[in-house]
């Protein structure tokens, strides 16, 4: 009977410390989760690079939280992931329209200039110019293609990163000749 009166409080103060615990937000949490997936769905790590890396720190800092099981802060973690994760996608969203609007003015350049490019070469190659033109010919003679199959690409990043290669090869092709008197 003295041991139960000991061990009756004990338990009870137990049970009362036990319902206090803060308790996992498991519904914010994979809303959190959710939005994260998402904004790598959207290409946030490479169209808003500045925005998704503060939802990774985000998601790292709510993962480490969860790995603690120290929930008192895991609600507020995960807001901040959810509205972080939220403006990446929304950053990507832009960025992805910004790089298909580079996509259609590169596209426009590139065919401008490979005529141009082919003219000025074919005057340097008839004059027998101090340059590399059958590097400059084949190069220049590929161009075409190389606008259509990066055009082509379904993604637009990568279509983008291809047709800036393409300008700037073109430019430097240009440069040279501009350097060399041939102009237009």
């Amino acid at each position: 009977m003295k041991s139960l009166r000991f061990v009756l409080p004990v338990v009870a103060a137990a049970l009362v410390l036990a319902s206090c615990a803060a308790k996992l937000p498991q519904a914010e949490v994979d809303a959190a989760n959710a939005a994260f997936a998402g904004a790598k769905t959207a290409q946030a790590e490479v169209l808003a690079a500045d925005s998704f890396k503060a939802a990774n720190a985000a998601n790292d800092a709510l993962q480490a939280n969860l790995n603690a099981k120290d929930y008192g802060k895991t609600k507020a973690l995960a807001k901040a992931l959810l509205d972080a994760s939220t403006k990446a996608t929304t950053d990507a969203v832009a960025g992805l329209e910004t790089a298909k609007a580079n996509v259609a003015q590169l596209g426009t350049d590139i065919a401008a200039e490979i005529p141009a490019v082919q003219k000025n070469l074919a005057k340097a190659i008839a004059k027998k110019a101090k340059l590399d033109t059958k590097a400059m010919k084949a190069a220049v003679a590929a161009a075409p293609k190389a606008l259509a199959d990066a055009q082509a690409l379904t993604d637009v990043v990568a279509s983008e990163t291809a047709l800036k290669a393409l300008k700037d090869s073109l430019d430097g092709y240009k440069a040279a000749l501009e350097t060399a008197g041939f102009k237009d």
